[in-house]
């Protein structure tokens, strides 16, 4: 080589390095991170948070331990993040992933609700007993007659008890056929309608408690076959009244409220959600029915409370429709905003 022949090219180690960052960026290709997930309760998930934050907070303020959240963190978290990511990124799973997330749910939902309907008698405003039994027979309705009545009727009332004892057969059940078909907007719209049901009925019971018919009106009384679960129910309530009883644990589960009645509400929801499948609708309706009307006979209910459970559930499914798809809305334009950016 002469003296004079130009030498090797002389290559700069900085472009080296970002010529093969570029290779290895083209072999590997766009790496995108698991985006949130738009199939899962995302309403449901929000109401079941705020229900837990706001029955954490009453029994903080009326100082009153509540044993019976404990899990509920717990459960708002898995739920959290299988609605969120879970669906994203097991695809494959979708359904089972959907079941696990409405599990998680209803426990949530059920805790917190429970524990509501336990805080609401401590705020001890006066009792309305007197005011729904002069409401009830003036429609024409004596509780304590027709019970009597109803108490030489064995196998009327076994019908009517066990179709009282559906209550939470028929909510699981509801979320599951929903989720068979598939029909997730309708279960999150379920899901939000008897959050919202919930809410009305202890918003009521706050402001107008009652001890119900089978304490008030027949506490010395003795039947054949008529429940008397009313009673102990009513005793609670005077517990939380009187302070006695301070300490709320998974015994509560249940629930207590007695107005509005919560079972007559989930009477209609039920029926109104599964409308669309003809063969599971008929016998739901049926069973309904008999529940709406076993409210009564259970002791914890005034023919008035049945009527304004009623009237709860039919304002629940309205509300629940509009905050729906308000929700709905929000999340759809922050998640194509965010599709923007990505």
């Amino acid at each position: 080589m002469s003296p004079n022949s130009p030498g090797p090219p002389v290559i700069d180690p900085t472009r080296q390095r970002v010529r093969k960052a570029a290779a290895l960026l083209a072999f590997a290709g766009p790496v995108a991170l698991p985006r949130a997930s738009r199939s899962g309760c995302h309403a449901s998930l929000l109401l079941a948070t705020l229900a837990y934050l706001v029955a954490l907070g009453g029994a903080a303020l009326l100082n009153v331990k509540t044993p019976i959240l404990d899990g509920v963190p717990l459960y708002l978290l898995t739920a959290g993040l299988l609605c969120f990511w879970g669906h994203a990124i097991l695809p494959r799973f979708h359904r089972t992933v959907l079941v696990v997330e409405a599990v998680c749910i209803v426990f949530a939902l059920g805790l917190s609700l429970a524990c509501l309907s336990y805080l609401g008698p401590i705020t001890d405003l006066p009792l309305r007993d007197t005011e729904m039994i002069w409401l009830d027979r003036h429609l024409g309705f004596d509780w304590i007659q027709i019970m009597r009545n109803f108490d030489h009727r064995q196998f009327v009332l076994i019908m009517m008890d066990g179709a009282y004892a559906t209550f939470t057969a028929q909510l699981i059940g509801t979320v599951l056929v929903l989720i068979a078909f598939g029909r997730t907007r309708e279960l999150d719209r379920f899901f939000v309608t008897f959050v919202c049901a919930s809410i009305l009925a202890e918003l009521a019971s706050v402001l107008a408690p009652t001890l119900g018919p089978m304490l008030t009106l027949a506490r010395n009384d003795s039947f054949l076959h008529l429940p008397t679960l009313g009673r102990a129910t009513g005793q609670i309530v005077l517990a939380l009244r009187n302070g006695n009883l301070r300490t709320i644990d998974l015994d509560a589960i249940n629930g207590i409220i007695s107005f509005p009645s919560l079972h007559a509400a989930v009477a209609v929801i039920v029926p109104y959600t599964l409308r669309w499948n003809k063969p599971l609708f008929w016998p739901i309706l049926a069973l309904d029915c008999v529940m709406l009307a076993s409210a009564i006979p259970s002791g914890n209910h005034y023919l008035s409370d049945v009527l304004g459970g009623i009237v709860v559930a039919i304002v629940a499914i309205l509300c629940a429709a509009r905050r729906l798809d308000f929700y709905a809305l929000i999340f759809s334009t922050s998640a194509s905003e965010t599709s923007k950016l990505a």
